[in-house]
């Protein structure tokens, strides 16, 4: 199974985005803090939303992990400081501190609120973050 995520004119294959050391895909609008794999442009927050691969497909969940920095700059990956822009040193490198942070205003799913729990996406899903629109689509096979 193949899924798409269509974006204008940009389209993102999912399982080509994710590796073993990135497993989440971040959706939210980028700033000098922090870094997010798909950008809303200036629409929604910088922790929108973030999918996981899941039992079915892809889980999209409000809000995203995040690790804790000493000095308050958001890391720019979901892993230590030390793969972030190198803004500064997590003193807990073997174990960062990791914290769900919510948007103000939720990711939308087909115009609903996604539940906590997260939803699994399907094909002729939209993503809504604002005015910002994310098309599903998934096909089978490789």
């Amino acid at each position: 199974m193949r899924t798409q995520l269509t974006v204008g004119d940009n389209v993102f294959v999912l399982e080509k985005m994710v590796s073993a050391s990135r497993t989440i895909i971040t959706i939210g609008r980028e700033t000098d803090e922090t870094y997010n794999v798909i950008t809303t442009g200036g629409e929604g927050e910088m922790f929108q939303c973030q999918l996981t691969r899941a039992e079915g497909g892809w889980l999209l969940r409000n809000g995203q992990w995040r690790t804790e920095c000493p000095k308050g700059i958001r890391s720019r990956l979901q892993h230590a400081c030390a793969l972030c822009r190198g803004c500064c040193v997590n003193v807990r490198t073997a174990n960062p501190t990791y914290s769900w942070r919510f948007p103000e205003k939720p990711t939308l799913l087909n115009g609903e609120t996604i539940p906590e729990k997260g939803v699994v996406v399907k094909e002729g899903d939209v993503i809504s973050v604002g005015c910002f629109q994310i098309k599903v689509s998934v096909e089978m096979g490789e």
